[in-house]
């Protein structure tokens, strides 16, 4: 029969074993300068973009330069194939485009008019109500019924 005292000292060698197991196959993420390019792509994973660049440092000599768009990262190996230089890459994620086609959707902000802005959130349920009511006679009138889009509040026309 096994004791508490073996048990517990198994699952403590079996839990430290999975988390041995469970990191190796995490990648690093993390560049270090001197790496050769087969080390940065074990690292970090395909690069999204491969190529060949002047060096910085010398006049006539490319050098290899990988990018990873995700992290935002990008290295530059120097003529002896290791890591030179990690740069930080500002890309154009999804979430930027997105933030930005619905900023160009929304247009320029409007103005305000301490007279009338105002007067335009004052009179808004009147401006709703005549809408709504142009919409209702257009639908009779068999002009088609749909619902009327209402503007913001805040805006004049």
């Amino acid at each position: 029969m096994m004791t508490q005292r073996t048990f517990l000292a198994r699952a403590a060698v079996g839990l430290l074993t999975l988390f041995a197991v469970a990191c190796s196959g995490l990648k690093s993420g993390v560049l270090n300068t001197g790496m050769t390019p087969d080390q940065a792509v074990q690292a970090m994973g395909q690069p999204d973009l491969k190529d060949n660049i002047a060096d910085p440092n010398h006049s006539g000599v490319s050098v290899l330069r990988y990018v990873w768009l995700e992290p935002g990262k990008a290295a530059i190996f120097g003529s002896d194939d290791r890591l030179a230089s990690i740069q930080d890459v500002e890309t154009n994620t999804k979430q930027r485009v997105e933030q930005q086609a619905q900023a160009e959707a929304a247009g320029p902000p409007q103005e305000f008019d301490p007279i009338e802005t105002p007067l335009n959130y004052l009179f808004f349920p009147v401006k709703a109500a005549t809408i709504y009511f142009g919409a209702g006679v257009n639908c009779i009138g068999g002009g088609g019924c749909r619902k009327p889009e209402l503007p913001s509040p805040g805006s004049a026309g």
